[in-house]
């Protein structure tokens, strides 16, 4: 995926979603087919973002794959 079609890509999501990555270990090419639409855990004031729980706030985020 070229920046231009992630742009694209980006263009047709909703805009308020926070965006999070898992870590990659490697790299790969990034599709947009490997890019969705996931509920998490609030971010901590460190940046990382928990799997959610049900004892915990949700929000939704784009995320992007890792390993």
């Amino acid at each position: 995926m070229t920046v231009a079609e992630l742009i694209e890509f980006l263009k047709t999501q909703p805009q308020d979603f926070l965006v999070a990555f898992k870590l990659y270990s490697e790299q790969c090419l990034l599709e947009s087919g490997d890019i969705t639409i996931a509920e998490l855990g609030e971010p901590r004031n460190d940046g990382w973002v928990p799997n959610a729980r049900s004892d915990r706030p949700k929000r939704t985020y784009l995320l992007f794959p890792g390993n």
